[in-house]
């Protein structure tokens, strides 16, 4: 059975005959990606099996990273494309419609939701910043720190096992030093960016943000965080800025 796979809602003003010229049939998707109508909307799509993202031997493939991770990377792409062209609002990988009816009324009874992000986010951006700790380095610091006075005039066994101990507590020492660092950054990034949320950090990162950038901001977001991070640099953290994204984040509950 075929269904309508969808990766975005966009206005009216995008024109069908602008696939092309975006490129959204090279982002390394299966099926043709073309442009359709939505209740007077627009939606970035194309038309796959119903079997691929539905049902049991679905649930195996989306198990599956090396089967999934591409496929993802398309579907953002194939966004992020569209986004060059007008704002868009995205929609989750997996995204299926039955029939153009069903996507229709999908449009239709979001449509208040998405006139009202249209018109709010034009030229916005969605930038993501982690930060990533190198442990072995932030103990050093710790080490250096709590230990500066401490004298290494112990040894054998019980020089061993003093250092062992300054280690622990070097280790211990961490979190509640990341946590002021953390809460150090996190205004730090909102006076450059329109809306931040926090988002889940996996490792190795500690800190997850998603920063909304203004037309022409993101030159000052990386500028801050240049400056922001130079501090923490000897102690092993560092700050990655990745983007733009589509605005995940940012999109709301329709």
């Amino acid at each position: 059975m075929r269904a309508i796979y969808a990766f975005c809602f966009a206005p009216a003003s995008l024109q069908i005959d602008q696939a092309a010229a975006l490129g959204l049939g090279d982002c390394g998707w299966e099926e043709p990606v073309y442009i359709g109508a939505a209740a007077g909307l627009k939606a970035v799509l194309s038309d796959c099996p119903a079997e691929r993202f539905a049902g049991a031997q679905a649930e195996e493939r989306l198990a599956d990273l090396k089967w999934l991770l591409p496929r993802v990377e398309a579907h953002d792409l194939v966004i992020t494309r569209a986004m060059s062209a007008t704002t868009v609002f995205p929609l989750p990988f997996g995204t299926l419609f039955s029939s153009v009816g069903a996507l229709a009324l999908e449009a239709a009874r979001r449509r208040h939701t998405l006139l009202d992000f249209f018109a709010r986010m034009p030229g916005r951006e969605e930038w993501a910043v982690k930060a990533l700790l190198d442990r072995d380095q932030a103990t050093a610091a710790r080490l250096r720190e709590g230990f500066a006075d401490a004298a290494d005039t112990i040894v054998g066994g019980r020089g061993y096992l003093e250092q062992q101990r300054r280690k622990v507590e070097a280790q211990r020492a961490i979190g509640p030093w990341l946590s002021a660092v953390i809460a150090d950054l996190d205004p730090q990034l909102r006076r450059c960016s329109e809306a931040v949320m926090t988002r889940p950090a996996r490792d190795p990162a500690v800190a997850n943000w998603a920063c909304l950038v203004a037309p022409g901001g993101a030159a000052a977001l990386h500028a801050a965080i240049e400056r922001a991070q130079a501090p923490y640099l000897e102690d092993g953290l560092q700050l990655h800025c990745s983007g733009p994204w589509p605005l995940y984040s940012f999109c709301g509950a329709p």
